[in-house]
């Protein structure tokens, strides 16, 4: 998907900063550079998905909507030079510029960044995970910059941005428990330990954590299970989904879109081992709750290393009980999970069998 903005740099040498109502705000120009020219930024958004058979891929409409963009250009100093609430505008766009080796950032579906004086404070603003919406009209939070030197009439600027999230898609439940056990049913499929932080420029340590260990946040009791019920999971849109389907023996649950679960980039390695008083930093896992015989079972996934405008695909197969616990890794032999990574078009694959 290309958007593209064309921003003309018709400098009124004392404007610096303009809204989309078209009111300037006045900063200190640069000596000796009061001239004319024209920058044109050109939008697009990195990672536009492309579809392959083993791995799902697909883009959701509120995963591409651009629902507002903000430009922003500094100069090399890192001072703004010009800020513009484009709005949802992607052509004939004017705004007022000074000569100058320049940084042009986009920030799309972000917050108000209007009040924005510098390039540091601009990557360093933080962004919660809530921020980003399956709804179509609000959408994902996608950021990129790019560097332009603005000389002669004419400057020309081409800037990818990214989603600031990852994607974790469960495309497929296969029940290939001994005969015995007959069908079992898909509760529910959840994110945990979810990266619940992070800043624009995507260099934020986390600090904020969601379902973790598998329990609603705020929990004080280790029985406290995420269950889309009683106990419920933080930003549920974005990290839990309600199925209740049930899935005969030999058969598989296959959604026509696969359960589409969000989390900021977390590179932790530390497995984790259920509940514990005090939460550490650990792999974020999608879990799968099943009922079995009468009794629920978990069977967790752990995503490696998930990073921003990546998509991980998941296949599950059940070949034996599950654990007793959303944060304790089943054993060897119980599931069979199958984990591609992809970022949104190209990308690396792994297999993990547990």
């Amino acid at each position: 998907m290309k958007k593209t903005l064309l921003l003309m740099a018709a400098v009124a040498t004392m404007a610096c900063s303009c809204d989309k109502d078209g009111d300037c705000i006045p900063c200190q120009k640069e000596e000796g550079q009061e001239q004319t020219a024209t920058l044109q930024v050109s939008l697009d958004l990195e990672g536009e998905p492309q579809t392959r058979v083993t791995n799902y891929v697909t883009a959701q409409p509120y995963e591409t909507a651009v629902n507002d963009v903000q430009i922003f250009v500094f100069d090399s100093k890192g001072a703004l030079a010009t800020y513009l609430d484009a709005d949802t505008k992607t052509s004939d766009i004017t705004i007022n510029t000074i000569y100058g080796q320049k940084t042009v950032y986009a920030v799309v579906n972000g917050p108000d960044l209007s009040g924005i004086t510098t390039q540091d404070a601009l990557e360093h603003t933080a962004v919660d995970l809530g921020a980003n919406s399956t709804t179509t009209s609000k959408g994902f939070v996608m950021v990129g910059s790019n560097a332009c030197n603005v000389s002669g009439t004419t400057a020309t600027v081409s800037i990818s941005v990214k989603r600031l999230v990852a994607r974790v898609a469960l495309q497929k439940i296969t029940n290939s428990l001994p005969d015995s056990y007959g069908s079992l049913t898909v509760n529910s499929v959840m994110l945990i330990n979810v990266a619940g932080n992070q800043n624009l420029e995507c260099t934020a340590s986390i600090s904020t954590w969601y379902n973790k260990m598998g329990r609603k946040d705020g929990a004080t009791s280790s029985s406290q299970f995420i269950d889309g019920t009683t106990n419920l999971a933080s930003h549920a849109t974005l990290t839990f989904m309600s199925v209740g389907k049930s899935v005969a023996n030999g058969g598989s649950l296959a959604p026509p879109t696969p359960y589409l679960f969000y989390t900021y980039q977390n590179n932790s390695t530390s497995e984790g081992n259920g509940w514990s008083n005090t939460f550490s930093a650990r792999k974020t896992r999608l879990v799968v709750t099943a009922t079995i015989g009468g009794t629920k079972y978990y069977y967790p996934v752990s995503i490696s290393n998930p990073q921003r405008n990546t998509a991980h695909t998941v296949e599950l197969t059940i070949t034996g009980l599950g654990s007793t616990d959303p944060d304790i890794l089943v054993q060897k032999g119980a599931i069979t999970a199958t984990v591609t990574v992809d970022p949104w078009q190209n990308g690396a694959v792994y297999n993990e069998t547990i």
